[in-house]
Formats: C-alpha cells, sequence, structure tokens
C-alpha cells in the first residue's frame, strides 16, 4: 500500500513506471566488488553474486530508440561479471564458428571504436569492418533519454553531454568536417516570464568555468533563506561560509600560476593531490576543496584527494587560471548530448542505418536497426554483442589472424580478423585480452574507475524555476551536488519549447565518492551502491531533494514531474592518480605502454586520455587505426 508520504511525493504516478525492461532477474554481488583478480590484474575464476539487477532496478526508459539502453542494461552487467567471474575462459572454446573473416574487427562501438572504422574505411576502402557492440544501441556513454510530455518531444544525455567547435584545421580529433556537422548553432530564448533568464547550453559549463555568465543558485539546506543567487558575482557575503572561507574562495579564484608553468612543474602536479595543492602549498581551508570535491568528480569520478594536481591544472581549476579571464567560447550541446555526434558517425560509416540527409534528420530519423549488420555493407555494426574472448592465433612474429569469440542472443560465437582495435574499457580489456602481455596487465592496474549516475527528470513546466530565478544549482547535502535546465538548441521542427509553462528536462550528475579511501575502493564501493539500489529508492530521494529545494518557490512533484529516467554507468570515468600522465619513479606512463600495439592488436580507447571526452576518445581510435595499417596493409 502506498503511503500517504508517497503519495504526495508522487511515488504512485504510472507515468514513472513505462517502459520498464522486462527481462529476467539477475543476481550480482560481490565479484562487482572485491579485486577478482590475481597479480597483474588477471582475471581469476570467483563468481559468487548476491545483487538483484532487474526491470525493478533498472527502471523506465522513455520512449524511442534509446529507450531499451539507458546507463547500464541488466543483461550487460550480468555478462561483464560472469566475464570477470571467469565463465567464459573455457566456454569460449566451445564457440559456434562462424565462418566470418574481416580485415579490422572494432570491440566497442562508443567513440573510440565508430571513429576507428571511420578512419581504417577512409584509408582502405575495400577493406571490411565489424563493429561488436554489448550494448542495444551505438554510442557508448553518448546516448540521450527521450521524453513525450503532454506533446513536447523533449530529450536530455544520458552521459556524454557537451563539444567544443574545432576549427577548420583542428587536427586528427576534428571530424567535424568529415561527418558534414555545422559548425555554427543558434538556440531558442527563454519566453514568457522567463525572459531575459541566462541558461547554460550544457551541464558543466556553468558549475564553474562560466558560472559569473548564468543564473546559478547555491542551496544551503540548514539556513532561513537557503538559496544564494549570484555567488561569485555579488552573493558571496551572503553565503553562510565564514570570512576565512569567503576570502579563501576570492584568492583561489583570482590565483594565477601560468606564468611559473614549466615541464617540470607539470611532472611535479602530477605527484601530489589535488587536495595537498590546495591546502598545503596555497594553505587553503578544507571547505574550499570539499566544494571542489563534486566538481571534479564530475568530470573525473573522485575528487581532490583521489586526483593528481595535473589534472586540477589541466581542467583549468581555480588555482591554476584567474577565473575573470576564463575563454568566453561556450561548450556547445545538441538536445540529447552527444548523441548527435555518434549518430553523424553512424550515418556517414552507413547511409541506410539512419533515414534522412538533414542535420535535423540525422539527430532524430529513426534508427534502422536491421541495416547496420548486413554482409554487403562494408562496415557492420553488430549490437548486443559482447565479446569474451580476443586471443592471436599463432605464436610470436608469427600470428596470422586474431579470433574473437562473443556473446549474443545466450549464444557463443567466434570469427576472425586480420587486424583488431580494442575500443572497449580497460577493466573490460584486460580480461578478454587472453595474450595480453605482462607489462600491458601492470599498467592497467594504474587505471582506477569510477560510477556516476545520470538523472534525466522530464518537467511539466519550471515555474518554481523562473520564481527562483535560477537555471541551475548546486548543493552539497543530499542526493547530487547539481542539477540544471538547458537551452534548446534550435533544430528545425524538432526544437524543444523554453517557456515555464511547457515541458523540460532537468538533469542530474550524481559522481558516486568516497574521500579518504583509495581510487580503487572508491570506485567498488560506489559500483556497489549503484547495483544495491533500486529505481524506486533512487527515484524516492530525487523526488526528497527537489521539494526540499524547490517547494517554497511552488515546485509540486505529483503536478510538476512528468517522468524520470535513471542512466548508471559503472565505469563512468578514469581517475588519474599519481604519476598517471608523466609516470612515477621513472617509469613509463602507464598511458604510453598500452597505447602500443602488440601483434595484430592495437587499443584505442578514451581512458589513455587521462578522462573520457568525445574527440580525444575519437583521436585514440584513429591512433590505435594508424598503427596497425602501418603494419598490416
Amino acid at each position: 500500500m502506498t503511503s500517504k508520504y508517497e503519495k504526495e511525493l508522487g511515488m504512485d504516478k504510472s507515468i514513472t513506471r513505462r517502459d520498464f525492461f522486462i527481462g529476467s532477474s539477475l543476481i550480482l554481488g560481490s565479484a562487482a566488488i572485491g579485486s577478482g583478480r590475481d597479480v597483474y590484474g588477471q582475471p581469476n575464476s570467483r563468481g559468487d553474486y548476491s545483487f538483484n539487477v532487474d526491470s525493478d532496478w533498472y527502471g523506465p526508459g522513455g520512449i524511442g530508440d534509446y529507450k531499451q539502453s539507458h546507463g547500464n542494461t541488466p543483461e550487460l552487467i550480468k555478462t561483464a561479471h560472469e566475464i570477470r567471474a571467469g565463465r567464459f575462459n573455457t566456454e569460449a572454446e566451445y564457440a559456434v564458428d562462424s565462418g566470418e573473416e574481416y580485415d579490422l574487427v572494432v570491440v566497442g562501438g562508443g567513440f573510440s571504436g565508430l571513429s576507428a572504422a571511420y578512419h581504417f574505411n577512409r584509408l582502405n576502402p575495400s577493406g571490411r569492418i565489424l563493429i561488436l557492440d554489448n550494448h542495444p544501441i551505438f554510442g557508448g556513454e553518448a546516448k540521450r533519454n527521450d521524453f513525450n510530455v503532454n506533446g513536447y518531444h523533449i530529450s536530455g544525455p544520458q552521459g556524454s553531454n557537451d563539444f567544443g567547435i574545432p576549427t577548420i584545421n583542428g587536427g586528427p580529433d576534428d571530424y567535424f568536417s568529415a561527418l558534414n556537422m555545422p559548425r555554427e548553432f543558434k538556440y531558442i530564448e527563454p519566453g514568457g516570464s522567463a525572459a531575459g533568464m541566462r541558461i547554460p547550453l550544457d551541464n558543466y559549463d556553468w558549475m564553474t568555468w562560466q558560472e559569473r555568465r548564468f543564473d546559478v543558485g547555491h542551496f544551503f539546506q540548514d539556513e532561513a533563506n537557503p538559496w544564494v543567487k549570484d555567488v561569485w558575482n555579488k552573493g558571496l557575503n551572503s553565503t553562510p561560509w565564514n570570512k576565512e572561507t569567503r576570502d579563501a574562495f576570492t584568492y583561489v579564484r583570482s590565483f594565477d600560476r601560468r606564468e611559473t608553468d614549466t615541464p617540470e612543474t607539470e611532472r611535479w602536479l602530477d605527484s601530489i593531490t589535488l587536495k595537498s595543492y590546495y591546502e598545503d602549498e596555497l594553505g587553503l581551508p578544507p571547505e574550499v576543496t570539499s566544494y571542489y570535491d563534486p566538481i571534479m568528480a564530475s568530470i573525473i569520478g573522485l575528487g581532490c584527494d583521489a586526483t593528481s594536481a595535473y589534472w586540477g591544472k589541466y581542467f583549468e581549476m581555480p588555482g591554476f587560471y584567474k577565473t575573470s579571464e576564463y575563454d568566453e567560447t561556450l561548450l556547445q550541446s545538441f538536445p540529447g548530448g552527444n548523441a548527435g555526434i555518434a549518430r553523424h558517425f553512424v550515418k556517414k560509416l552507413n547511409p541506410e542505418a539512419i533515414s534522412g540527409t538533414s542535420f535535423e534528420e540525422i539527430l532524430f530519423g529513426k534508427i534502422a536497426f536491421n541495416k547496420l549488420d548486413e554482409e554487403s555493407k562494408p562496415v557492420r555494426i553488430r549490437l548486443n554483442s559482447t565479446v569474451v574472448s580476443v586471443k592471436h592465433e599463432g605464436q610470436g612474429k608469427k600470428h596470422e589472424r586474431v579470433k574473437i569469440v562473443y556473446s549474443k542472443d545466450g549464444q557463443l560465437s567466434q570469427l576472425n580478423a586480420k587486424t583488431v582495435v580494442m575500443a572497449s574499457g580497460g577493466w573490460v580489456n584486460r580480461h578478454i585480452l587472453k595474450d595480453l602481455p605482462q607489462n600491458y596487465h601492470r599498467a592497467y592496474s594504474y587505471f582506477g574507475h569510477s560510477p556516476v549516475l545520470v538523472a534525466n527528470v522530464a518537467l511539466t513546466n519550471w515555474r518554481f524555476l523562473q520564481r527562483l530565478g535560477v537555471s541551475s544549482a548546486i548543493w552539497s547535502k543530499g542526493f547530487g551536488f547539481s542539477c540544471n535546465i538547458r537551452r534548446p538548441m534550435i533544430v528545425g521542427d524538432q526544437s524543444q519549447p523554453l517557456h515555464p509553462d511547457k515541458p523540460i528536462v532537468m538533469t542530474f550528475y550524481a559522481p558516486i565518492y568516497k574521500p579518504g579511501l583509495t581510487r580503487k575502493e572508491q570506485g567498488a564501493m560506489g559500483r556497489a551502491e549503484i547495483l544495491g539500489t533500486t529505481f524506486a529508492d533512487y527515484e524516492r530521494q530525487i523526488r526528497e531533494q527537489m521539494v526540499m529545494m524547490f517547494s517554497d518557490a511552488g515546485f509540486d512533484p505529483v503536478k510538476d514531474i512528468a517522468g524520470i529516467i535513471l542512466n548508471r554507468w559503472g565505469h563512468a570515468y578514469v581517475n588519474p592518480g599519481l604519476g598517471f600522465r608523466f609516470g612515477a619513479n621513472g617509469e613509463t606512463a602507464p598511458p604510453d605502454i598500452i597505447r602500443k600495439p602488440y601483434g595484430r592488436i592495437a587499443i584505442g580507447h578514451s581512458e589513455l586520455r587521462g578522462h573520457q571526452y568525445w574527440s580525444g576518445a575519437a583521436g585514440e581510435g584513429r591512433r590505435a587505426v594508424e598503427s596497425l595499417i602501418d603494419q598490416y596493409f
């Protein structure tokens, strides 16, 4: 029976229960938490599972082609942990041989994999290419959530959400020209009583880098007047922070060390934590570090205590550059985030895969799933296909091919490839690359990974935000730490409204980090949390957080929330610890080891850049292909 309190939160609304993923209950457990590896990170055979990961855990998926895949699916999680437990070590030998042969097999259909396939096809048009991806739809974390609310089609990103516009001669990461993507975009202006409100274009820029340009509200939960707007322009003295903390924020935001930077300085920054840099080098109080913890965690998964200071500099955090001198260039964002870029890749690889030819049609045209894996196509994309084993056939320099075994619809199949690009995550590669050299295993042991929960809340209206005069919010207690609405990009007839009386998507980014623990302990505990929490539990937390923050402005969770979609990514971020960028104790940096191909296999994924971003991922996929072409084509 639904309690009165739950009814007041809107927990009994049927729309939040639509489009559940229907599948068997999947039992997962300590294999998701424990190390599951022996020396050098090689997999062991543990298989003890206890988490129920089923439809009640997964939750609704919205509408359209992406409703079947939001975050890590239950089936994907099940198979991934079976790989980790060693289930396929023996079973792979009995896989059904499909007889297929390809010039290039790409494992992973995110930006690294799509870029690798595209670049190989461009350099070798007659070559046969197969992309194997374990999700029901391509794009990796570059997918979207779609809702239909009161006749309006509104979208939000599942993960990857923004991009900068490269120059015409932007180098190997620049695919805009090749993919026929536009370089100029226009956005809807807020209407009605919200006219003149400053609303960001993406889900990140407003957090610190461009906050002065937007209507950002800080919510201090325990204060009589909890909302402070425009903190860094004129609201700092209205915060409950003491004078020491306020002065520290003023100091760190005006500090600039660019004139003293040298290569030696960057190596030094890579050897200390960002927390140490803030508190020991700059003498800041811990309150400042705590404030920047979730912002760093939203970029690379963990806070300042588990991240080297180099990455604080790399991402232009306060303490390295004067915030008043930040680049005025704004990050751009498609309605569904970087799913728009992934769709342009697929359209280029296979014009029949997405209906239409215009920019609007490529973004929103229906995906022809039956066209993705046709034998006649030079580039084939095979979805719901989880690779469980990749191994050379032959010995040493006499390798003649690579055998790939994958699981699809409960069936193990094998095929052969002349070359392979591993565009899948490092946490997967070290388990499925059966002849991966020991020094690669050792290098991968330096890669930590953290989860994130991205929640998209479909609102029937956003009048409560207009009354508060805020489009984005930051807080320190409760679920997540930030949320915002975005100015929708103008995309023909598919343009979304921007009026406080009409629907919109509010996005919550909720990185899960545990300060004080090691990187890997934090990642393991975070994954245990997202695996062990049901959709209903998270839904309740989101509704309670919104009631706490917005009810005084007229927010009604029953009337104002039209739907909630959760996107849980267990390994969303790579955690670049000390020495990740330049190496520690005179050793080669771990990414530089992994970048070197071995035999006919090359590894190319975004983690090698120290953070996940679409252009870096595309660049790593391209590099991996070029290293193989030089030797074998």
